[in-house]
């Protein structure tokens, strides 16, 4: 008589008819409890909803310019020789101004501060593009939302030394409002190019803004690289500008002397007139050597300037950022989890409760 062969199964596995049992007894609880489930994803959706339609924001606009910055060629010859003499050097000192240092300049106090006192033309009027922001970003909707007094405040000047507390309030709520806005990044690593991006509720602001803060940022640069030369070449021009009064001086008194030597005979008038000349040749080979400095210096200058290259300019039209609002659908889904997650805990509540045991 064939023996039956009894097989359980280890008590670490699962056989798949109690997997079956328990597919079929979730999908009984889900679609006894479809009301449930509905209300709380109704209710997710719901709130979700509402809160896309309170926090909706205006739509953005995103700027970009790409460009290289170029460091100026120092100074040669007798150029590099004329600064040593006067104690300065004629090559820039540009370390605070390399790698990472350039980012955080570029969004600088001074520079932004700068850039937003500038004029621009809007249309066909004219105005201080602080005060274009005002009226085209979305700062009286938020920041100053509850400031009667800055709902309809423009800036009258351009000097901020001359804002009293409440302009320079308002200049302090502009400009970090719109270096939130402003972003400064090396798009890859491998190259020196260097991205500008300006995301803003306006889009000839966006595209103003970009221009404009290159604008002063080549400004700034190139007056901080060059300081050293400038300063070199102011000293040379003033020592110039002295020589040529001296000279002056001297060519005036020699005039003198020669047509007072020609009325009056006197051996002593021609000593006089020859120590002249000689003073005189001599300064003029000074003032000759000064200018020639000067004009070697102002091309100095020329060289140390940075080269700001434009790789890629602000495209017209510039990108439209729309807020998607998605907390509708992930309001949605908290709430099927949500009553998942309840019919879960009822279902476990409503076995222990009717187990005898218990």
């Amino acid at each position: 008589m064939p023996q039956v062969v009894n097989q359980s199964i280890p008590e670490d596995q699962i056989s798949p008819k109690l997997v079956l049992l328990k597919i079929v007894s979730v999908k009984d609880s889900l679609v006894k409890n479809w009301k449930l489930i509905l209300l709380f994803c109704v209710i997710g959706y719901g709130i979700g909803f509402a809160l896309d339609l309170y926090l909706k924001k205006r739509d953005q606009y995103q700027a970009t310019v790409l460009f290289n910055l170029g460091s100026g060629g120092g100074s040669t010859g007798g150029i590099g020789d004329v600064a040593g003499l006067l104690g300065l050097g004629s090559t820039p000192d540009a370390n605070i101004f390399t790698g990472e240092n350039f980012f955080y300049f570029v969004k600088s106090r001074p520079v932004v501060e700068r850039a937003l006192m500038k004029e621009v033309e809007v249309g066909s009027k004219k105005m201080l593009l602080a005060n274009f922001y005002i009226d085209s970003s979305a700062i009286l909707e938020n920041e100053w939302k509850e400031n009667e007094k800055l709902q309809n405040f423009h800036f009258t000047k351009n000097d901020p030394k001359e804002f009293n507390m409440q302009e320079r309030l308002a200049l302090n709520d502009v400009l970090e409002r719109i270096r939130v806005g402003t972003d400064v990044y090396q798009p890859d690593r491998k190259s020196s190019f260097i991205m500008i991006q300006v995301t803003i509720e306006n889009p000839l602001l966006s595209e103003t803004w970009a221009n404009i803060l290159l604008e002063t940022v080549e400004e700034v640069y190139t007056e901080n690289q060059t300081s050293k030369t400038r300063r070199t070449l102011n000293l040379l021009q003033n020592r110039a500008d002295s020589l040529s009064r001296i000279l002056g001086g001297t060519e005036n008194r020699l005039a003198r002397q020669i047509d007072y030597s020609t009325n009056i005979v006197d051996p002593v008038g021609k000593v006089q007139v020859n120590r002249l000349q000689r003073s005189s040749e001599f300064v003029q080979q000074l003032y000759m050597e000064a200018m020639r400095n000067v004009e070697a210096m102002k091309v100095s200058l020329v060289r140390e300037a940075p080269l700001f290259t434009i790789i890629e300019p602000v495209k017209n039209p510039v990108d439209r950022k729309s807020d998607e609002g998605k907390r509708a659908q992930i309001g949605l889904l908290l709430g099927l989890l949500l009553a998942l997650v309840f019919i879960y805990f009822k279902s476990v509540y409503a076995a222990i409760m009717s187990d005898p045991r218990a």
